[in-house]
């Protein structure tokens, strides 16, 4: 998959393109991709995405960007595993923010040499959002460009959608939220120094310095798979703040319950959360947490084992 960050940058031939933000990579955007590169085979087109590298909150209205469920670099990950041929990634920029729906649609049609549009049914574009689904389909009709609208793709009688994946998550609800995603969900980090908490209880955690933008799940405790390099292991994981021993900022802190035991400080660690055990609360005695600690650990392992893929 070739990345390219500006328009003027694509020197290929003609496209088929699918629009959108992209955050999470669920399966509504991947109805999107299909469908793209269906088309592009199909009329002997590049697929590609459009997408951008920051939120455009971050320009319109900054005070409303919501926690992204993915890095620049997992979204990227994730559109190649669609099969995409090309993406562009762009800033989305005051400039860029400015453009008219008709300005946007010229722009793209001059340097990346459009056949095809690929939009989901709520897409918008063009200054504040101006365009819709439909006007993208009247502007690409006027310009020999085809427009496919892909409707929304539903679980349980709602739309999958990034907010209801976020709703989901924050209600400690990781199998719903991975459903959706197609995927577990994941924060990737640094292992860092921490509290040393758990050593003391005689569970060693490896602490995660995660990216400020990732969206953090409920707090409480999960039964995850943890990645270090291309090994897994199962992991008892707690989110949060340690009511027990309140010290400090919000921590995700990973005791890797198969894991033979050398040092990680500095390795890089995927987390991906499979299934919620309980909500983060207060325990009366350190000895009580430790109790809780172990029981927390067999029931990550039975969770992790029942596991067919793990």
């Amino acid at each position: 998959m070739k990345i390219y960050t500006r328009e003027l940058d694509w020197n290929g031939g003609e496209t088929a393109i699918a629009f959108g933000m992209f955050d999470g990579v669920h399966l509504g955007h991947r109805k999107l991709i299909e469908t793209t590169c269906r088309e592009a085979e199909k009329r002997g087109l590049t697929s590609m995405v459009f997408t951008f590298s920051n939120h455009p909150l971050s320009i319109i209205a900054p005070d409303r960007i919501p926690p992204q469920l993915n890095t620049e670099e997992e979204k990227l990950t994730d559109l190649e595993s669609c099969g995409v041929s090309s993406v562009l990634l762009r800033t989305f920029d005051r400039e860029f923010a400015d453009l008219s729906a008709d300005a946007f649609i010229h722009r793209i049609v001059k340097t990346l040499h459009p056949r095809v549009f690929v939009i989901g049914f709520n897409y918008t574009f063009g200054a504040m959002g101006c365009g819709r689904a439909e006007d993208m389909r009247e502007l690409g009709r006027e310009l020999g460009i085809d427009t496919c609208i892909v409707d929304r793709v539903q679980l349980e009688g709602e739309t999958v959608s990034s907010s209801r994946i976020r709703a989901a998550l924050a209600e400690g609800n990781a199998a719903l939220a991975n459903t959706m995603l197609g995927h577990p969900y994941r924060i990737t980090g640094t292992v860092e120094r921490g509290k040393h908490l758990g050593r003391t209880l005689g569970f060693p955690t490896a602490n995660l310095a995660f990216p400020s933008t990732k969206l953090i799940p409920k707090y409480g405790v999960y039964a995850c798979r943890a990645r270090i390099g291309n090994t897994s292991y199962a992991a008892a994981v707690n989110v949060g703040k340690h009511p027990t021993v309140p010290e400090g900022k919000p921590t995700i802190e990973a005791f890797l319950i198969d894991y033979p035991g050398m040092s990680i400080y500095n390795e890089t660690l995927t987390l991906e959360f499979l299934h919620f055990i309980r909500p983060e609360r207060r325990f009366e005695s350190l000895e009580a947490l430790t109790e809780e600690v172990l029981a927390n650990c067999r029931q990550a392992a039975e969770l992790l084992a029942a596991e067919h893929n793990f």
